[in-house]
């Protein structure tokens, strides 16, 4: 079996149908994929319609659990996984129609263990909000040289990945966490030996209110700032037993860090609580403020504000003034 399709599911009844049907209308033989449906326990009624929909898609099987979070979710599909390559797809985005065998296809005759594809960013109305496309030009790297040269998405729903190339490098996501793909993906560039950027848009990622992002729960608010430090300690511990790869480590602990505090801004926090923080990373060994950052906004934001931190008590009340609720 070339491809299997992992579709965590929790809470998106509105939306799943929408996703399994963009795999099963693709352009694969059904006998060259699967599709593993893993219900995170989820508290609506998803199950129950895909079991409805989809009771006659032999190539579709559901697998339940107790809730372990998306990144739990994803460890057991790996785990559970037939097909040579596997594919993350969240359940309320979906795929770009005959797509699927051109990618596929092109990583098996590369032989490539990790293989990224392009997505649209797209409303609930469909209207396209951004692009992400990248292209190494037919060429293969390692996945150190692949993040200098090339760089494409922190996301793992825009890849490919070999299924025994993760089981053997033992590289399953942390449960329970919020920018999982960032921390499972700096484990993948380390291990990946051949890796390959196509410019080919498969995915659609959705874009709502209710995305971690852009939720304004204040728990999800703490959870997200909580775990961006989380995994800066994680990344922190790679990089101690690391051997020469210095500028990997501190561009990936550079733009945590960035992002780190700019959450922290969106929170609300005062300044004297971001000063706080900063102090604190810094007793840590975790501020990395040094290495220029690929992603430009958060690299000017280091420049300005993280190396100049008077300048950012300054432009606090600026910021907050602009972005007052009318």
């Amino acid at each position: 079996m070339k491809l299997s399709v992992i579709i965590p599911v929790y809470n998106v009844e509105k939306y799943v149908i929408r996703c399994i049907n963009s795999v099963i209308q693709n352009d694969l033989e059904s006998s060259a994929y699967e599709i593993i449906i893993v219900d995170d326990e989820s508290p609506d009624d998803s199950v129950k319609i895909i079991q409805s929909h989809f009771q006659d898609v032999a190539n579709l099987k559901v697998i339940s659990q107790k809730n372990k979070g998306l990144g739990g979710a994803r460890n057991t599909g790996i785990l559970n996984a037939t097909g040579t390559y596997l594919l993350f797809l969240d359940a309320d985005d979906y795929l770009v129609p005959n797509t699927l065998s051109q990618i596929v296809n092109q990583a098996i005759a590369t032989q490539v263990e990790v293989l990224e594809f392009g997505a649209h960013g797209v409303l609930e109305n469909g209207v396209v909000c951004y692009t992400l496309s990248n292209s190494s030009n037919n060429l293969i790297f390692d996945g150190m040289d692949y993040y200098q040269k090339v760089r494409y998405a922190n996301s793992a729903c825009n890849k490919l990945y070999i299924t025994a190339f993760l089981r053997n490098k033992q590289l399953f996501f942390e449960e329970q966490l919020y920018i999982e793909d960032f921390e499972f993906n700096t484990r993948v560039f380390l291990q990946a030996k051949r890796m390959l950027a196509v410019e080919t848009i498969v995915g659609q990622f959705l874009q709502t209110p209710n995305s971690i992002t852009r939720n304004v729960s204040l728990a999800k608010k703490e959870k997200m700032q909580n775990d961006i430090e989380r995994v800066m300690v994680i990344t922190n511990q790679l990089y101690l037993k690391s051997v020469n790869q210095d500028v990997f480590f501190k561009e990936r602990l550079g733009f945590l860090t960035a992002t780190l505090i700019v959450q922290m801004i969106k929170n609300n926090s005062d300044y004297k609580t971001i000063h706080l923080k900063m102090e604190d990373l810094k007793t840590k060994k975790l501020f990395f403020v040094n290495h220029k950052l690929f992603d430009r906004s958060k690299n000017l934001f280091r420049i300005l504000f993280l190396k100049h931190s008077l300048l950012l008590k300054l432009a606090l009340p600026l910021y907050r003034f602009l972005n007052r609720k009318s």
